[in-house]
């Protein structure tokens, strides 16, 4: 063989290796998908928009939390859901959920997901959602 044709099998061949090296690691750990506390499959990524007044219950356009307590993030801020409690329903059906979330900056926060969980599943402790304050 010659070296140019050489080079060449030889820098197929890396390509090749690193494609399979990267499937394997994709294949190793396959993407997990979260499930609310009463049983519900949730969406890959959710988006909360916070607010500092109760907002309405969320619905099927949108997530809506109050902040009750912690620091209002200054932006859109990615978020892992720690708990989910509180969550009877009112008279009118609906639930609203406490949620203590660590930010990705490491602080942590707590709000009130208004939500008919029928309709909107709980947010769900590991799960990852990304969190825009009010403008």
């Amino acid at each position: 063989m010659t070296t140019p044709r050489l080079l060449v099998a030889a820098s197929i061949g890396l390509l090749l290796v690193g494609a399979a090296a990267v499937a394997l690691d994709r294949r190793a750990e396959p993407r997990r998908t979260a499930v609310d506390p009463h049983g519900v499959a949730l969406p890959a990524q959710r988006h909360v928009q916070l607010s500092t007044v109760m907002p309405s219950p969320s619905d099927f356009d949108g997530l809506h939390a109050k902040l009750v307590g912690g620091t209002m993030p200054p932006g859109p801020i990615q978020a892992t859901v720690l708990t989910d409690e509180e969550c009877e329903a009112d008279d009118e059906g609906i639930s609203h959920c406490l949620n203590r979330l660590r930010l990705a900056d490491g602080s942590e926060i707590a709000v009130r997901h208004p939500h008919n969980m029928g309709d909107v599943p709980c947010l769900a402790s590991g799960e990852e959602v990304e969190l825009t304050p009010p403008l």
